[in-house]
């Protein structure tokens, strides 16, 4: 059975949180000495932002006014992804994650977030395939970029600290 599904809460969804991660990688890099870690959490955060004016210049874009007909299960998982997600309040997750995390936890944290950012951007290609393609591509491979450039500077650090 079909149910109506209200996709501009994707959107705002995506608005808030590459906000937030933006924020939050600004933290880091304010809380990191000159070198490669400061480098990448400053060029994420630059590219999360132009997500963010993406995003919100794509809400009224939407066809139907965001509004889609989706099967009951994947209405209930794309209620769950944008409820359960981890800037769902930003203001306590930001507050909790600033000052308090170690080289090794900030970079767990960001591979969760772009991680998370990866399954958002998949599913919003999914569900809006013609709102504005070449750009969401972009995105997606922005994203894929910082997972890889997060994974990579975990491995470094465990390599830096197992000395090897």
């Amino acid at each position: 059975m079909a149910v109506k599904f209200d996709g501009k809460r994707l959107f705002k969804t995506l608005v808030l949180n590459e906000a937030k991660v933006a924020e939050f990688y600004t933290t880091l890099a304010g809380e990191m000495k000159e070198g490669k870690g400061r480098k990448l959490f400053e060029r994420m955060a630059k590219e999360e932002l132009r997500h963010e004016k993406i995003y919100a210049a794509l809400l009224d874009k939407l066809p139907n006014d965001g509004e889609l007909d989706l099967d009951d299960e994947d209405a209930e998982y794309m209620n769950a992804l944008i409820q359960d997600n981890m800037f769902d309040d930003a203001e306590d997750t930001v507050a909790k994650v600033r000052g308090k995390y170690a080289k090794d936890d900030a970079l767990t944290i960001a591979e969760k977030i772009e991680r998370d950012g990866l399954i958002f951007v998949s599913e919003l290609m999914r569900l809006y395939p013609d709102v504005a393609p070449d750009e969401i591509k972009v995105v997606l491979a922005e994203e894929r970029k910082h997972l890889k450039s997060v994974l990579q500077a975990k491995m470094d650090f465990a390599a830096d600290v197992l000395m090897l």
